[in-house]
């Protein structure tokens, strides 16, 4: 009986491991663009940990960059960046969309520190999907992502 009960504390610790990754529905692969680098690694850490495939990059160009070079479920877009922020990335990234017809068009979520209502309906006009308000915390932001991908393409 001793090893039964072993073997089913082992099980449900596996199951509990397994539904965490899993609890958030499929992998994604998200670009994941913040030019803070403690908060690009331990978003990508999180993230990955949960079984999604994350492309980190320190600035609005490079987030562009990477848009143009391959295909994302969704884009984490730190709105403060240097280089290009995360407004104007945002607007190139839907150019390039336009320009690209068989191309779907990928749900981009600003990733900010601000609360103001005014300055997330500015996010939210330049062609962003949604707004996730720092600090991060990992199921909040996977609720979120899920939420704001399924409102995008539904």
């Amino acid at each position: 009986m001793g090893i039964i009960g072993f073997m089913s504390e082992i099980d449900s610790d596996k199951l509990k491991k397994d539904n965490k990754k899993k609890d958030l529905g499929p992998p994604l692969k998200i670009l994941l663009a913040d030019d803070t680098a403690v908060n690009l690694a331990l978003a990508t850490k999180l993230l990955k940990r949960r079984g999604h495939d994350i492309t980190a990059v320190e600035n609005g160009l490079l987030a562009f960059e990477a848009f143009k070079q391959d295909t994302f479920d969704v884009v984490l877009m730190d709105i403060h960046m240097p280089v290009m922020d995360g407004l104007e990335s945002t607007a190139k990234i839907r150019e390039f969309e336009a320009s690209e017809a068989s191309r779907p068009a990928t749900a981009i979520i600003a990733m900010t520190a601000n609360n103001e209502q005014s300055d997330h309906e500015i996010y939210l006009k330049s062609g962003m999907n949604g707004i996730i308000t720092k600090p991060l915390d990992i199921k909040t932001v996977v609720t979120q992502i899920r939420e704001i991908i399924t409102s995008f393409s539904g």
